[in-house]
């Protein structure tokens, strides 16, 4: 299995479910590390991968094991983010597709605390990640009321965290638990 490539198209690979972040200057000796865990490629933005894993939650137990016996794994690894879905899109579509694809973490998120946080590579000066959020926060809120659901934002003590990643003309979308972040000390959500 090819580890890595520098030959995709604008720097993104087609599927993906992580996003992982090196510490700056470490990102030959973090690919080296997971090299084993998946695929995983150059996103075209520096110290950013994207990556291919058979199973996200095993991908993230083995990465936790390792983190605890490899003390040097944290000087290495920034972030972990996984994801569930990618798609691409146009700054035309960006939320249309958001809204249709975020509707599969209704249930999910049901009567808990939330919030929307994106980080966005590309497009700069042509979308803002803070109005995405709010757009999309006060989709979801529309829809939980709409479901007879209580789920509400809450920046101080979420229990849910709908992670939107955009890398060139593509978006990832996840979500994260309060129960992952104290668990997996490399997902990052703030």
């Amino acid at each position: 299995m090819q580890k890595s490539s520098g030959g995709n198209q604008g720097g993104a690979m087609k599927e993906w479910n992580v996003v992982i972040t090196s510490q700056m200057g470490e990102e030959p000796r973090l690919l080296k590390e997971l090299a084993d865990l998946g695929e995983f490629h150059p996103s075209g933005f520096r110290a950013v991968f994207l990556g291919k894993v058979p199973d996200v939650g095993g991908f993230l137990e083995t990465l936790n094991r390792h983190w605890e016996e490899k003390p040097y794994l944290p000087h290495l690894l920034s972030t972990v983010t996984p994801i569930r879905t990618v798609f691409p899109f146009t700054l035309e579509n960006l939320s249309s597709r958001l809204r249709e694809k975020v509707l599969d973490f209704i249930e999910e998120i049901g009567d808990a605390a939330f919030y929307v946080r994106m980080k966005r590579r590309g497009h700069k000066g042509e979308l803002s990640s803070q109005e995405v959020e709010q757009a999309l926060d006060r989709f979801l809120l529309e829809e939980l009321e709409a479901r007879g659901r209580q789920g509400h934002i809450d920046f101080e003590a979420a229990e849910v965290f709908v992670v939107v990643e955009t890398i060139h003309n593509q978006c990832g979308l996840g979500l994260v638990t309060r129960e992952m972040k104290e668990k997996y000390p490399f997902i990052k959500v703030k």
